[in-house]
């Protein structure tokens, strides 16, 4: 399979940037961390993205809101090196920052889920990555 490698200018950076987008050109080791494959999802039952992920992710606690709206995703509690403590959440490698996304997307959609800790999560995506980040690939995206 030959993956296509695409350049943006400096300038589309800098607005996907201050736009909150993130591209990320360099993608981890297809094997890294924990794979998750459609077929564990389709037998979780899951209809939504959000439930796929409650479902088959471990070790990550999953916040809703009083009325059942998705909130949060972490692992652990807050780091005193950095504040941020959610695991950043990846669609095709492009950083969702509202959950209640995941919630309107059907789970029917994902090829796989890969989610990173540790050395893996901080290599590809930085100190902010450091309770892990999850990669959600569709049966469509690139």
């Amino acid at each position: 399979m030959v993956r296509s490698r695409f350049v943006l200018s400096a300038s589309v950076v800098l607005l996907l940037t201050a736009c909150g987008i993130r591209p990320r050109p360099n993608l981890p080791d297809a094997q890294a961390g924990t794979v998750i494959t459609a077929d564990e999802i389709t037998a979780s039952e899951a209809t939504t993205m959000w439930e796929a992920l409650r479902r088959t992710v471990r070790y990550a606690n999953f916040g809703e809101s009083s009325t059942g709206d998705p909130t949060r995703i972490h692992r652990r509690g807050a780091s005193s090196i950095s504040l941020v403590e959610d695991m950043p959440i990846y669609i095709d490698r492009v950083q969702v920052r509202d959950l209640s996304l995941l919630d309107a997307l059907p789970a029917r959609d994902i090829e796989r889920i890969q989610v990173l800790t540790g050395v893996h999560a901080t290599t590809y995506y930085g100190t902010n990555a450091g309770d892990g980040v999850i990669l959600i690939r569709t049966r469509t995206g690139t």
